[in-house]
């Protein structure tokens, strides 16, 4: 077990080694060693940027001595990413939401909803009833926005569910930089100007695709 990939992140070659594993997850377009196969079974984040995210918070949860035990996610797709955070920080109680369209891989999904304590929501994330039901779990110590990528829609989530955080609680959204998906940015420029947070952005721009996270720290 001391060489497991999710054991620890406590020198430099252990994160080479989570950046290597991530690699191998991913799509060339993103910084990885895969082809796109059409399976939607490939991560689609920048390796740097998620290593450096997972880095940071283990670095704050020891720093700030607490556990990030309440995860809620907006826009859990197939569920590989939550099941690498999962790994890593062992939470008691995941909510997870989306519209699971077509495009993902239902085996992938089959295989990222075992061994977790998890309530999975199926709709939008803006829809009166869905939120009745997130809230009801609340606070949560880390929320992940990466639903729908419209400006109106980034905008409500970030609104909607950075007012459900515990104290000391990080919201982080993804493709912040992304040109594809520019209302991203424009709602996370608009939420860092009216929000008093603590605010760090991972960015890697070395690859096809620049995508970027963008984190949120209650203080």
């Amino acid at each position: 077990m001391k060489n497991y990939i999710f054991r620890d992140l406590k020198s430099k070659k252990d994160k080479e080694d989570l950046l290597e594993f991530l690699r191998h997850q991913t799509n060339a377009e993103f910084g990885g060693y895969r082809l796109f196969d059409g399976t939607r079974t490939h991560l689609m984040h920048i390796p740097e940027e998620l290593t450096d995210l997972i880095v940071f918070l283990k670095n704050y949860e020891n720093n700030n001595k607490m556990k990030f035990s309440n995860f809620l996610e907006i826009g859990f797709n197939s569920g590989k990413v939550n099941t690498i955070l999962h790994k890593f920080f062992n939470f008691k109680n995941i909510v997870a939401l989306d519209t699971f369209t077509a495009e993902m891989s239902s085996q992938e999904l089959l295989a990222n909803i075992v061994r977790k304590n998890l309530t999975l929501i199926c709709g939008r994330s803006d829809r009166k009833e869905n939120l009745e039901i997130i809230k009801k779990f609340q606070p949560y110590d880390l929320i992940f926005v990466d639903a729908s990528h419209e400006y109106k829609d980034v905008k409500k989530d970030l609104d909607n569910y950075s007012k459900m955080l515990s104290d000391k609680g990080i919201i982080f959204a993804h493709d912040i930089q992304n040109e594809d998906y520019t209302g991203v940015n424009k709602a996370w420029k608009e939420f860092k100007k009216k929000n008093n947070f603590l605010y760090k952005e991972f960015s890697c721009k070395k690859y096809f695709f620049s995508l970027g996270v963008g984190l949120a720290i209650k203080n």
